[in-house]
């Protein structure tokens, strides 16, 4: 089995994330507990806890506030789906902004050092890629994947050749990077920019009357007028409330029965590009060999557990 990490900047891009692959590449989401997870996220060799759970029990939790205490730590596991006619396990990962490095990498190469130090088959996933999701903002597309190439060159090694939507091969694992804006000619703006107009297909009549009580009563100091992104966010959560009163825009754009309806993310070139770029990680079918032959090509046999629809 291969999995692909996915690092989001907020929980409503990991919902995009989630519905999109569900649209696009054929992925259900998996619902089932930790403990019960591919190897070695759920579990750890013999009786020992997973990657998840180890993390997890980290947590200082008596040098932390009550407040900071009841929430994970970043960066945060969010949802697991998988595609079962690729063998591959899509980890969903909210970091909260593109400055989490340090917390990002302790991640990973606690991901590398469990997976390449087994002996082949140990784990249920034995590869492992690494993709980027960021929104441009006012930088643009090109300043963005620079400083990431800034960010993590010294840890993935030659990210010289990464661009939007690209994936290279580097010595460590695949790597990615897909960058959010507005469109070819406008390489700045957000995922909002996105999820608005899928937000107003969806309702249109709802859509206009919230978007008219968001820009009657904003005054210029709030906060909701301080950026595009903001406002958009206002505007698609007031819309979305009538089947999910007082819940965020993570439920809004995430929850598949009163959410944004499937036909737009069926319907969404943004969502399908987005859905064939994480589903394009380049494996490496040699290390992948190798690895097999070295335990007489034998795979592990896994349970094959009851899926729902990401």
């Amino acid at each position: 089995m291969k999995a692909v990490l996915v690092f989001c900047e907020g929980r409503h891009d990991v919902a995009f994330a989630r519905r999109s692959l569900g649209a696009h590449a054929g992925c259900k989401w998996v619902g089932k507990p930790v403990r019960e997870l591919p190897s070695p996220f759920g579990r750890g060799r013999a009786a020992r806890k997973g990657l998840i759970a180890t993390r997890y029990e980290r947590h200082a939790l008596e040098e932390l506030t009550v407040q900071a205490a009841a929430h994970p730590p970043l960066p945060s596991f969010e949802s697991v789906v998988e595609n079962t006619a690729t063998n591959t396990l899509f980890v969903l990962v909210r970091t909260h902004g593109q400055d989490r490095k340090t917390e990002v990498l302790d991640l990973l190469q606690a991901l590398n050092d469990t997976i390449t130090e087994e002996l082949a088959g140990t784990f249920d996933v034995s590869q492992y890629a690494a993709a980027f999701l960021f929104d441009a903002n006012r930088k643009g597309v090109v300043s963005t994947v620079a400083a990431f190439r800034d960010r993590y060159g010294a840890h993935f090694g030659d990210l010289s050749n990464l661009e939007h939507g690209k994936w290279v091969a580097t010595n460590t694992v695949p790597v990615g990077c897909f960058v959010f804006h507005r469109s070819a000619q406008d390489q700045t703006g957000t995922l909002e920019d996105h999820l608005a107009p899928m937000a107003e297909s969806a309702w249109p009549e709802r859509y206009a009357a919230a978007r008219r009580f968001i820009d009657d009563n904003r005054e210029d100091t709030d906060e909701v007028s301080s950026s595009d992104a903001a406002r958009l966010k206002a505007i698609v959560t007031a819309a979305g409330q009538f089947d999910h009163p007082g819940a965020p825009m993570t439920v809004v754009v995430g929850d598949r029965e009163k959410g944004l309806p499937r036909a737009q993310f069926d319907e969404s070139r943004l969502s399908a590009e987005l859905a064939s770029f994480l589903a394009g990680a380049p494996w490496n079918d040699a290390r992948e060999q190798r690895r097999q032959g070295a335990r007489g090509g034998q795979a592990p046999v896994r349970r094959r557990p009851p899926w729902n629809d990401a």
